[in-house]
């Protein structure tokens, strides 16, 4: 009975405290102290090209980025989100360009690393059969963003000859971004939550309501095209001298079968 007295007396001695302050309220004491300075440091385009360079670098390692990383940015992300929620409602001038539908809509396409422009080279120009194989079993889930089949079995993975592009794409697409919304080119973000597997053109229309942002995502995917095409020719000519080694071996064995 005592030390629940004692807590209860503590409690309510710190709300009167709060209550003869200028902050009034605890709620409004941690939002002025805490969340006001980290929303601040997080809505800021520094702060979203570190999100992805690390979320990127760790995938190359095999570590799902986007989770380590949302553990320290996403609280950050969706108080923006729910700002851009909660203005468009209202209908007023949205506050925010960095906020989770920026992140997970016009940062990368076909999941981490923005695979998907990685997908159309392999499909497009690859003469590997086990490039080309993994493309066409890679591509539908890749519109949708979801894209373990080309990290684990490209692989992606401590694969220093596809590392570079996995991490130029996403920051080179975040920069972009963020300097086409702050130069008012497409509408920021409206703070409607879509599904993080909506395909690209499609979710790049809804979270804006603006056919630009259509546009802003395929400049991007074509641009992620251009940068991966060198990189997955170097691994794709790896693999088919590979192949091609492995076949000759086969027509030896053959040969030594006959005789």
């Amino acid at each position: 009975l005592v030390p629940s007295g004692l807590v209860v007396l503590i409690f309510f001695l710190v709300r009167i405290g709060f209550s003869v302050s200028s902050f009034e309220t605890a709620y409004n004491f941690i939002y002025t102290m805490l969340q006001a300075p980290l929303k601040g440091a997080g809505n800021s385009l520094p702060s979203v090209l570190l999100y992805n360079f690390i979320a990127m670098l760790l995938w190359c390692f095999g570590i799902n980025g986007p989770t380590i990383t949302n553990s320290v940015w996403s609280p950050i992300f969706f108080v923006l989100t729910q700002d851009n929620l909660t203005a468009f409602q209202k209908g007023l001038k949205l506050p925010h360009i960095y906020t989770q539908q920026f992140i997970d809509i016009f940062t990368t396409y076909g999941g981490g690393g923005s695979t998907l422009s990685l997908l159309i080279v392999m499909l497009t120009v690859c003469r590997s059969k086990r490039v080309r194989e993994l493309g066409k079993l890679a591509i539908l889930p890749g519109i949708f963003g979801i894209n373990e089949p080309i990290i684990f079995g490209l692989p992606v993975v401590l694969n220093p000859i596809i590392a570079i592009p996995f991490i130029i794409v996403p920051v080179l697409n975040t920069l972009i971004s963020g300097l086409v919304f702050q130069a008012g080119w497409v509408p920021y973000t409206n703070g409607v939550m879509l599904p993080w597997t909506t395909p690209p053109i499609i979710s790049g229309w809804l979270s804006t309501g603006s056919w630009t942002g259509s546009v802003l995502q395929l400049f991007e995917l074509i641009l992620g095209v251009l940068i991966y095409y060198p990189f997955i020719k170097m691994l794709d000519r790896q693999y088919l001298s590979e192949e091609l080694a492995a076949e000759k071996a086969d027509d030896i064995d053959i040969d030594f079968d006959e005789v």
